[in-house]
């Protein structure tokens, strides 16, 4: 009973339009999360309470969080773009009989300081690392070493991101 009172509390009021952002986040915290962002946007939907996210972080609306039984944890000020899906369970391949065999569930882990692009989706196991960037709609298949911008499905690393440096608010780079 209390497991669903926790989904009601969670996902029809806490993530309603009507709730503001720090009594979302207070909500979310009383139902066994640990939530310290900075703004948590209404819409998101929850199948368990094994979230972590850090100070500073926001994240946008209609986010997905597949965090029943595999913990998600966000780093210290990242930015998720709107309808990111964090997926923590898959299935291994089965039989002709049943493709979808046995339930996989692993953890997902994003470092600080990164930015999740809109619609991106993560997969099950998957560690992002500090300082990356995931372009809108990428598909993460692979674990994201740090500071690099990641694109495409499946995200590859386009770019390492430590390589500018921004003096008086003009970025200069290694690129011309």
């Amino acid at each position: 009973m209390a497991n669903k009172i926790n989904k009601i509390l969670i996902n029809n009021i806490a993530s309603s339009n009507f709730v503001p952002n720090k009594l979302r986040i207070k909500i979310y915290n009383f139902c066994g999360m640990n939530v310290q962002a900075k703004a948590f946007w209404p819409g998101s939907n929850f199948s368990g309470v094994n979230l972590k996210v850090g100070k500073g972080t926001w994240i946008n609306s209609k986010c997905t969080f597949d965090n029943d039984i595999a913990s998600i944890t966000i780093g210290k000020n990242c930015g998720i773009g709107m309808e990111v899906l964090f997926c923590t369970s898959s299935h291994e391949i089965g039989d002709e009989d049943k493709r979808g065999g046995e339930n996989i569930k692993l953890p997902i882990v994003v470092g600080d300081g990164c930015w999740i692009g809109a619609r991106t989706t993560i997969l099950p196991g998957i560690e992002i690392g500090k300082g990356c960037v995931i372009a809108a709609g990428a598909v993460v298949t692979k674990n994201c070493e740090p500071n690099g911008l990641y694109v495409g499905t499946p995200a590859r690393r386009i770019k390492e991101l430590n390589d500018e440096k921004k003096i008086g608010g003009i970025k200069f780079g290694t690129e011309r």
